[in-house]
């Protein structure tokens, strides 16, 4: 029996339809993975200095952390407990960079900040006021922050 010629064009529709479907979803898987990739990159995190909690139950850790070229330099400051190693996730206090300014030649990172306990439950956080500031949380747990912008 002979295929007739518009069954054989709805069957070749279906081959080219059934291809760029492959190739979308190929495309698609790679992309996801590159993206992936990128989103789970190890930043290279370097300490600039700490205070520890007049009840010795926290630390507050002000570093730089760095995740590649398409990032700035960030200043980060975390609240983590006393016997945790160093963070290495985004601040979860403050994060902070320099607005696209002159950075100063003894920049680990970001902005110049200093941490400061005035209080068992109490930080202050001390800031540039030309820092472009991305996260400043005022509570992190039981600990409120204060965030004080001085120049200098």
């Amino acid at each position: 029996m002979r295929n007739r010629p518009e069954s054989r064009g709805r069957a070749r529709r279906w081959r080219r339809i059934g291809a760029v479907m492959v190739v979308v979803c190929a495309v698609g898987a790679a992309g996801l993975y590159w993206l992936g990739a990128l989103l789970s990159a190890d930043c290279v995190v370097r300490p600039d200095s700490e205070a520890v909690s007049p009840t010795g139950e926290w630390r507050a850790v002000v570093y730089a952390r760095d995740c590649g070229a398409t990032t700035s330099a960030a200043t980060h400051v975390s609240i983590v407990p006393h016997r945790d190693g160093a963070p290495r996730e985004p601040g979860n206090v403050l994060v902070a960079d320099h607005d696209h300014r002159p950075v100063p030649a003894d920049a680990v990172g970001g902005p110049r900040v200093t941490v400061t306990w005035i209080g068992a439950d109490r930080l202050r956080v001390v800031r540039p006021p030309h820092a472009r500031v991305f996260r400043a949380e005022a509570k992190v747990g039981e600990v409120t922050v204060s965030h004080v912008r001085v120049s200098g």
